[in-house]
């Protein structure tokens, strides 16, 4: 072998597509319920995700996402309800706290609250103003992805067969909590602070049990905090950077948006991803995150345990498992030497190949050519039997997919009755209770497990 010749790749680059799963303890090595039994629980534990559309009729969701109480605030300022079955124009009688005072002290929140409940109010159109939800395939991967990682259950469908007729198909993929109800509150991918506060006063007033928000949102009001570090003569760089000033009117929105979700982190757990540019204390919202209120801000590790090399070193609650990238900064080299088009030319020795894993997190995907996985075959009718099932599953990773198998853990402990208390700040306590340290013993990160200690596929 000469110095260019790439390392052979690993035999097996198959690998268990629910083995994030198995190393949260949540199933054993036969995906078996470890340490809790699946049940129809009285009331579904209430998931609000706040992200992009789903796709409600993929197999494995079909019986998870509430199509009666899914807001689209990505067509309309105040919400369209784009599930609501054909022909049904009017909202029905929601079950809503109607009393709530999530935004007392807050005055252009509390307005906002005024109008979204006026505009809940039975009786009201399903679409706003007219406007037809933006909940095409086109937006829904990411959310459809975050879903399944949530509670996503194992369905049999139907398969078409080359020659005619159909077959069962059993899809037996499962989310963290299979017995949870989620309620998508999707968003446009640059919402303005308006329409992020009546996402989370919809939360509230849906009496969501876990809000997952797997996303950065803007944050106008601060620097970058690494910017601080980079000198220029005897002045750093953050005091050169001038923030871009928020739209007139904005600023006080913006500044009760992050009281707001504080408030709402108080009632229940508000999980956050922490981002994928290894930033120190993680991305906004995520670093609201303090010991006082029930923000989880959530990292990444790999199948090796290791941290993953996108995600942030420090300033995170929690890890979860999630896929990893290669590195080549000044702290840290980590590159896959059995990849195809690895060249060591310019590669110091020190090169911690070791630290990578290739392994990927597996999830739900938009069936047809509009999700991650991008088939090539026009998506199948609602209902149809399913002509190829390649597309419905994806390859995913980031701290996105972190924070969702943490809000899927905190709902499979409220599912189970596991988990007692029920505020933002309890829940963390108990999340950290279930806690391990993993990664690097001279910075570990704490990552849960439900029964015993985690274990790494690729380790």
């Amino acid at each position: 072998m000469t110095a260019t010749t790439p390392a052979p790749a690993p035999a097996a680059l198959h690998y268990d597509a629910l083995w994030h799963l198995v190393t949260l303890g949540v199933l054993d090595a036969d995906h078996a319920p470890r340490g809790w039994a699946p049940s129809k629980p009285e009331r579904p534990t209430k998931v609000v995700i706040i992200d992009t559309s789903a796709a409600p009729d993929h197999p494995n969701l079909v019986d998870v996402i509430d199509r009666d109480l899914s807001l689209d605030l990505f067509s309309a300022r105040l919400g369209s309800f784009p599930y609501l079955p054909e022909g049904q124009d009017q909202i029905g009688a929601l079950p809503l706290d109607w009393t709530t005072t999530i935004a007392d002290g807050l005055p252009r929140s509390s307005g906002l609250l005024a109008e979204l409940v006026d505009r809940l109010s039975s009786g009201s159109a399903a679409h706003h103003l007219g406007v037809q939800p933006c909940v095409s395939p086109l937006f829904s991967a990411h959310g459809t992805n975050i879903a399944g990682l949530v509670g996503a259950r194992p369905a049999i469908a139907k398969q078409a067969l080359p020659g005619g007729g159909t077959a069962d198909l059993p899809l037996p993929y499962s989310g963290v909590d299979p017995m949870c109800r989620i309620i998508q509150v999707s968003t446009n991918f640059d919402p303005a602070p308006e329409s992020l506060i009546l996402a989370f006063l919809y939360a509230d007033l849906v009496g969501a049990d876990v809000v997952l928000l797997p996303r950065v949102i803007a944050d106008p009001g601060r620097t970058v905090p690494e910017l601080d570090d980079i000198k220029i003569g005897d002045r750093s760089l953050g005091d050169m950077v001038r923030q871009v000033a928020p739209v007139e009117g904005e600023a006080d929105l913006w500044s009760e948006l992050a009281a707001l979700i504080v408030a709402v982190s108080h009632r229940r757990p508000v999980v956050c991803a922490a981002g994928n540019a290894a930033e120190d204390g993680g991305i906004y919202p995520a670093n609201l995150a303090t010991d006082h209120n029930g923000i989880i801000s959530v990292g990444a590790v790999n199948a090796k345990g290791q941290r993953s090399g996108f995600a942030p070193a420090r300033g995170v609650t929690v890890a979860a498992p999630s896929n990893d990238a290669e590195v080549f900064d000044a702290t840290e080299i980590r590159l896959d030497e059995s990849a195809p088009d690895y060249d060591p030319t310019g590669v110091p020795a020190d090169n911690d190949n070791a630290k990578y894993s290739r392994f990927d997190i597996i999830s739900t995907d938009v069936p047809g050519p509009a999700g991650y996985s991008g088939g090539s075959v026009p998506t199948d009718p609602v209902g149809a039997p399913i002509s190829e099932f390649g597309s419905y599953f994806s390859r995913f990773g980031g701290t996105s997919a972190a924070s969702a198998l943490v809000a899927g853990f905190l709902s499979l402990g409220m599912s189970t009755g596991a988990m007692t208390g029920r505020s933002g700040v309890e829940a963390k306590g108990w999340l950290l209770g279930k806690c391990h340290a993993v990664g690097d013993p001279d910075a570990p990160l704490s990552m849960p497990c439900w029964d015993g200690k985690p274990t790494f596929p690729d380790a």
